[in-house]
């Protein structure tokens, strides 16, 4: 009998997650259970696919399980998510309607993310890494904790880019053109 691949993938993530609660019986320890639950039900969800009551759902904005490159500008307040996959935003051509400063999240869990910006862009940005990578366009970097970043011509009362980056097992790399 021929498996599919979702149905190993999901089997796979439900025992890897049931082993560690298995485990944890006699050692608890609060982030494995975390991570054994988020394996357990990301196990369910292949399984059962768009069915049950595990039914997640995705934004254009967001990737999972798979590979995206973003080229149109993001709009204020816009927020990506990346969940085991691999995105590459290239914001080099945003554009500042009326002069209002543009706010945008970007959420990499267990993923890669690469964000290409202008060097004549003003903008700030604050990655929160855990267990992760994120590196800043002046090669500052951080893998557990806060790193912040200001353009040089960033000016806070004026149209910029802000940049709110959450790293969770994985990499952020923000360059500059």
């Amino acid at each position: 009998m021929k498996m599919a691949p979702g149905v190993f993938w999901g089997i796979l993530f439900v025992i890897i997650g049931l082993g560690l609660i298995f485990r944890l019986v006699f050692d608890v320890n609060l982030f494995r259970v975390i991570i054994a639950v988020f394996l357990i039900l990301v196990g369910i969800k292949i399984l059962l696919g768009d069915r049950g009551i595990f039914n997640f759902k995705s934004r254009s904005d967001d990737v999972l399980f798979g590979e995206r490159t973003f080229t149109s500008p993001p709009d204020n307040k816009t927020e990506y998510n990346v969940v085991f996959g691999k995105s590459e935003y290239d914001f080099r051509d945003i554009d500042f309607k009326d002069g209002k400063p543009v706010r945008l999240k970007i959420h990499t869990i267990f993923g890669s993310s690469v964000l290409k910006l202008s060097k004549e862009t003003p903008v700030r940005i604050k990655a929160n890494s855990a267990f992760a990578s994120a590196t800043m366009p002046d090669g500052n970097s951080t893998s557990f904790g806060t790193a912040v970043y200001n353009s040089k011509n960033f000016d806070s009362g004026g149209a910029c880019l802000y940049i709110e980056a959450d790293v969770v097992f994985g990499g952020l790399d923000i360059r500059t053109y």
